[in-house]
């Protein structure tokens, strides 16, 4: 497999596309090309691409990207009480967080809704449960795996097996999604090190048969039923890292099996059984 790299692509606050090439960006990737876009979006170009990624897809009646909107309360308070997300103007993160909910609507809504209630709860002050749902909304990666080996894999934090030993079951088997923003921005200049924050939900093997499209409005639907219960997901130590450099055709060099001999990357590590999702 030849990867697109994005390796030598600038962070730098310029405005570009070639990220999308990325697998990382591809629960993203059909929004972001609704608008062919010279330059950074304004908020004309907010309120089209809003408007165009409305046609057969569900999103909040409210919905609107504010650029350089200064909420007079709690942003997700705000957001929950107007729909009304606050939107730097020429920032990636806030680019990628557009893109993120307009890819994972319910599930999105359903971690605004999550911090609202906590909120309304007293917990001004962010606890557990609002630190894992923040850490799912910035930096969370759902895993698809229809094979229960691979999910204990990935819990055993067992890379070579896992990388190496079960390659081939990579798209067929198990399969990650990009749901964190702040992922995608990072994804912009990549480095070893780099771990997202691991969800996995068990899929039958006929999900893999399912287009794109398909796979993540059920994975968005499933997510946002958990996320509804706020006794589901605790604490950020249920989520689980996952050195996303390692993932088969998502960097060049770990078509080498060595590359995955580099342990203080790859850690041997064993964590305990958190939250791990049957159908």
């Amino acid at each position: 497999m030849t990867l697109p790299s994005v390796q030598a692509v600038s962070k730098v606050n310029h405005w570009h596309t070639e990220y999308l090439a990325h697998p990382l960006y591809q629960p993203v990737s059909a929004f972001a090309r609704l608008l062919s876009l010279p330059d950074w979006p304004g908020q004309p170009e907010y309120d089209s691409l809003l408007q165009q990624a409305r046609s057969g897809s569900f999103l909040p009646d409210n919905l609107r990207f504010c650029c350089d909107l200064a909420a007079a309360d709690y942003y997700e308070k705000h957001i929950g009480d107007t729909g009304e997300v606050p939107t730097r103007s020429r920032n990636w993160h806030d680019w990628f967080n557009a893109l993120a909910w307009l890819a994972w609507p319910h599930s999105k809504a359903a971690l605004n809704a999550r911090h609202v209630r906590a909120i309304q709860r007293g917990e001004v002050q962010r606890g557990p449960r609002r630190d894992a749902a923040t850490l799912l909304d910035e930096c969370g990666i759902i895993v698809a795996c229809a094979n229960p080996a691979l999910g204990q894999a990935l819990d055993n934090m067992q890379w070579q097996q896992l990388f190496v030993d079960q390659r081939a079951a990579w798209g067929r088997q198990i399969a990650a999604y990009t749901l964190g923003h702040a992922i995608f921005e990072v994804g912009l200049q990549p480095h070893i090190g780099w771990c997202g924050k691991a969800l996995l939900l068990e899929v039958d093997e006929a999900f893999f048969c399912w287009d794109e499209t398909a796979q993540r409005q059920h994975l968005d639907t499933r997510l946002a039923a958990l996320l509804a219960d706020d006794n589901w997901l605790i604490s950020p130590r249920q989520l689980w890292p996952l050195p996303l450099l390692g993932i088969p055709g998502w960097w060049p060099a770990n078509e080498n099996p060595a590359f995955y001999d580099n342990t203080d990357y790859f850690r041997p590590s064993r964590r305990a059984k958190s939250s791990s999702v049957t159908c």
